[in-house]
């Protein structure tokens, strides 16, 4: 902020001196209003120009390298201190809003008030006032003494020397300045700026009344005929504006156009060394890494770069030098951009050695090595039934954690490490690294060509087949539905705007149904019980979906064909993972986990429902089971319905 002030300023009253030096006593009122408004502009932006930037070099030394003293120190408490940051704010803030309350004062004088009466002067309200004021105009309104108005003592040329103001819009120029002058109200160029600005309307109005064919002599004398009274008011233009001997050598004043341009010119080396001096310098900070070069008992000779940082700077030998990592090669080039072998030169080029942190637990309790085994099992259990390995994110983490703190001991005596010998290098503790980013493939204009012919055969058939009502669509082979959806989806979006749009393929024939109206069908894989319905060719799931067979493979599957059926969840491990996040109920009574724990080690396993009670997943136990169906509902979607505890299966 300092120096946006401090130099918007320089620029601001360096401007100011130009103007006053080499244009005010100029005849060329239009180029000077635009010249003022212009260097109030070009100084307020003039800061905010990047005009050089440093680059300051910053060796990063080894932490090592310092010596470091502790030493007690004491802090002694200090008397009360004047925040003056917080005084200055305050004192702007204070002048801000007596400015802001000027500006509103004088916009609001210019409001037609109750005892005013409305006239006209040719094309602009004339507001015939009841006190005392002299002759003056803002925006699109002049404003007069109604006495003096109607005893003729106000004459046709200061109407249009009133008038010349507001053709010129002299008022917006005036908005302006103000606006910065409550803004920046401690700023005391922008008041001479202002004084300068209205000093040059006049000039432009007195011009103007001039070039009517009003005699320059009865003009003058006209203008000492009011130069008794005074009016101040800062936002309006006034005939009767100080100066007057200022203004009248004006008037006679004619000045060349030669002598425009050469002043004009000479402005150009005073704004260009504004730039240059009062333009923002920029500090950049760039970290040259000191590479230590150190000789062992053989005269070898190491070069050490950062493995953080695959492109970076150095110094070797005092010259700067840069290097690129690309693997275990190490490339490093000098200043010029050459590549440099220093490994003939007897050096050894090598990366630091990265060290692993690896979080532990302060102690290991009894709790942590169950917690452990209980998640261990549930990864191993679900590697070995997907047949591949799997990461829980945050329960894989904590058993990591766990593991990671446990003593050799302990990890002998408890459940093995769930991600070894699966096909990996994996070390105990180790979590599997996330998978790479599938890879893309590049649609070529050739495989665009092959799906726009393709796909528009298909939406022509299918255009048809709808028109006419008649059920023949297109057939498509499963194989170029394959092949030509990956080209679909791999497309950029500017190649799909110009490509064929996917066709609304119908859904493949299904092999021959059986009699019975539901069996299995596998789907991709994926086995559904289905059902089907009379005059319609739709399958639908145990729920009333709709399967979807869409471009799909599909096959019907034989009941003695279905894979074994999940073992049951044992309750007790529901518990134990769970805790009092679900709800237990014994014959409908709410009970606590550790109830419900005693009670199934107590009475047995059977008899019990894990489900979802009234939105929340709950464990129901009887002390009574003879007519009791209770099943664990772990998957609404199993194709063998739901699942009894004591291993029956319900079909």
């Amino acid at each position: 902020m300092e120096h946006f002030i401090i130099n918007s300023s320089i620029c601001l009253f360096v401007l100011w001196l130009a103007y006053k030096f080499l244009l005010e006593n100029t005849s060329w009122h239009v180029f000077k209003r635009w010249f003022l408004i212009a260097s109030l502009i070009v100084s307020l932006c003039i800061p905010f120009l990047v005009v050089q930037r440093i680059v300051i070099p910053i060796e990063a030394t080894p932490f090592a390298a310092y010596d470091l003293a502790i030493e007690e120190t004491i802090i002694e408490k200090t008397a009360f201190e004047m925040n003056w940051w917080y005084v200055t704010l305050g004192i702007y803030i204070i002048g801000f809003a007596i400015m802001l309350w000027r500006f509103g004062k004088n916009l609001n004088s210019f409001r037609i008030q109750q005892d005013d009466e409305i006239s006209s002067y040719k094309t602009y309200q004339l507001i015939l006032r009841n006190q005392i004021t002299i002759p003056h105009s803002f925006l699109k309104r002049i404003f007069v003494s109604k006495k003096d108005h109607e005893a003729g003592k106000i004459p046709t040329v200061v109407l249009e020397h009133e008038k010349a103001h507001l053709d010129q819009k002299h008022s917006l120029d005036i908005l302006f300045i103000e606006a910065l002058i409550v803004l920046l109200w401690f700023n005391p160029i922008l008041y001479i700026h202002r004084y300068s600005i209205k000093l040059n309307h006049e000039f432009l109005a007195d011009q103007s009344v001039l070039k009517q064919g009003v005699s320059t002599t009865e003009y003058q004398q006209t203008l000492l005929d009011h130069a008794t009274t005074s009016y101040e008011q800062a936002m309006a233009n006034t005939f009767t504006f100080p100066i007057i001997k200022k203004r009248f050598h004006i008037m006679k004043t004619h000045t060349s156009h030669a002598s425009l341009v050469l002043r004009s010119l000479s402005l150009i080396p005073i704004l260009a060394l504004l730039i240059i001096s009062c333009g923002k310098e920029e500090t950049e900070f760039i970290e040259i890494e000191e590479t230590i070069i150190v000789e062992d008992d053989t005269n070898q000779k190491l070069i050490i770069v950062d493995p953080n940082d695959p492109k970076g700077n150095i110094t070797i030998n005092g010259e700067p030098h840069t290097y690129k990592i690309k693997g275990d090669q190490i490339s490093i080039y000098n200043k010029a951009g050459e590549l440099q072998d220093f490994e003939s030169q007897g050096y050894e080029v090598r990366q630091t050695e990265v060290i692993e942190i690896i979080e532990i637990l302060e102690s290991v309790t009894q709790k942590n090595i169950e917690e452990y085994n209980f998640q261990a099992k549930k990864h191993q259990e679900f590697i070995e039934k997907n047949g591949q390995v799997v990461v829980f994110k945050e329960d894989t983490r904590r058993m990591q954690l766990i593991f990671n703190s446990m003593t050799e001991e302990q990890r002998a005596q408890n459940e093995p490490w769930p991600y070894l010998h699966w096909g990996n290098d994996l070390k105990p503790g180790d979590i599997p690294p996330p998978p790479p980013p599938a890879v893309l493939e590049v649609v070529t204009l050739n495989d665009v060509e092959k799906y726009n012919s393709w796909a528009k055969q298909i939406n022509d058939v299918n255009n048809k087949a709808r028109k006419t009502g008649s059920n023949e669509y297109a057939i498509v082979k499963a194989k170029d539905v394959k092949i030509f959806k990956s080209i679909y989806d791999n497309m950029t979006k500017a190649q799909k705007s110009n490509a064929q749009p996917w066709p609304n393929l119908p859904p493949p024939p299904p092999p021959a149904v059986p009699n019975a109206n539901s069996s299995y069908i596998k789907v991709d894989g994926n086995i559904y019980h289905y059902t089907l319905k009379e005059n319609d060719n739709n399958f639908y799931d145990r729920k009333g979906n709709i399967i979807d067979v869409y471009g799909k493979t599909v096959e019907y599957v034989k009941k003695e064909d279905l894979p074994p059926p999940p073992p049951p969840a044992d309750p007790l491990d529901y518990i134990k993972d769970k805790g009092d996040q679900m709800n237990y109920y014994i014959d409908n009574v709410k009970v606590n986990a550790a109830k419900a724990k005693a009670f199934i080690q107590k009475k047995g396993k059977k008899g019990i429902e894990i489900g979802p009670v009234d939105g929340v997943y709950s464990l129901k136990m009887y002390t009574s089971s003879d007519d009791k169906r209770v099943y664990i509902d772990q998957n609404p979607d199993n194709i063998y319905g739901p699942t009894r505890l004591d291993r029956n299966l319900k079909c």
